[in-house]
């Protein structure tokens, strides 16, 4: 008997996949080429099956070149058409990660059924730039608390967005984890597994701290903006940022948007969100209350 064939879960999402598609052909990248997704994934957002995040479509409007007026405007339509569908769709990829009632994975499961098992609760980075402009080292602190029994593996990602070739980044466990898995996608992602000190579960009472450093091998300067993007359960974000003088921006100011596409935006004249100017080029902004919220600094040079 012939399998049915699988068909969109809307005009809306066939469209918005047909559009996304055609960003990431013409960019020359295959479906693995996208970081933090499996190829399944991408697959299923381009024939319209999922709906992608707003992260996702706007990761195909930065890295493949993608339209970005039609490619919101084709994500508004895809949200409006099946707002219950994608709630049910969250609940179900929630659970792909369960195996007969336990948290199971392994340093080669797909990132986002590790991260089912944590939650970052709070976060720090301290870049540091140098006097070209390049980023050259960050050093990033998670303090995470187990929402499953039997946690051991963290997954992190990083990229420099100037520079997106083979080899540009490196990363370096610190204190609290070791190296448990390392890729290097298409487009300059590089995605790491780390394996705990020890197992973390519900309940632990403190939240376990860990640290790494991502190295940066580049000669070209940094795109001006620094993001963070927080989920469910992070209560705070220090972002440190240390330029280099007599390489200073002219203007630094912050941002915390729900909208992925609002932090490329300027800061308006005499907003309270621009830091007043500092000759020893350290800039500081503590961030709380940020769950689904984008927020960092960004800066004219």
């Amino acid at each position: 008997m012939a399998r049915a064939e699988r068909v969109p879960v809307s005009d809306e999402h066939r469209e918005l996949g047909g559009l996304l598609r055609r960003a990431r052909v013409s960019a020359g990248a295959t479906t693995r080429d996208v970081a933090l997704y499996s190829s399944g994934h991408i697959s299923n957002v381009e024939n319209g099956h999922v709906m992608p995040s707003p992260e996702l479509v706007y990761y195909y409007v930065k890295e493949f070149g993608c339209d970005g007026r039609l490619a919101r405007e084709a994500l508004g339509k895809a949200r409006r058409a099946s707002e219950e569908r994608r709630r049910t769709q969250r609940l179900v990829q929630r659970n792909q990660g369960l195996r007969g009632g336990a948290y199971q994975v392994t340093p080669d499961s797909p990132a986002g059924e590790i991260r089912e098992g944590y939650e970052v609760r709070e976060s720090e980075a301290y870049y540091r730039i140098d006097e070209r402009g390049v980023i050259t080292e960050v050093d990033v602190i998670r303090m995470i608390a187990a929402v499953q029994p039997g946690v051991t593996l963290i997954a992190v990602a990083h990229n420099y967005h100037r520079d997106t070739g083979t080899g540009v980044l490196s990363i370096e466990p610190g204190v609290g984890c070791r190296l448990a898995k390392l890729r290097e996608t298409g487009f300059g992602y590089l995605s790491a597994v780390f394996r705990m000190d020890r197992e973390l579960n519900p309940g632990d009472g403190e939240l376990y701290s860990l640290c790494y450093r991502v190295r940066v091998r580049s000669s070209i300067p940094a795109r001006p903006l620094l993001r963070y993007r927080a989920r469910t359960g992070n209560a705070r974000y220090a972002l440190r940022v240390l330029f280099t003088p007599p390489t200073l921006p002219q203007e630094v100011w912050w941002f915390s948007e729900r909208d992925v596409f609002a932090t490329e935006a300027p800061a308006p004249p005499q907003s309270d969100r621009i830091f007043p100017a500092n000759p020893s080029g350290f800039y500081f902004r503590d961030f709380k209350r940020i769950d689904d919220l984008h927020s960092g600094i960004a800066w004219r040079w």
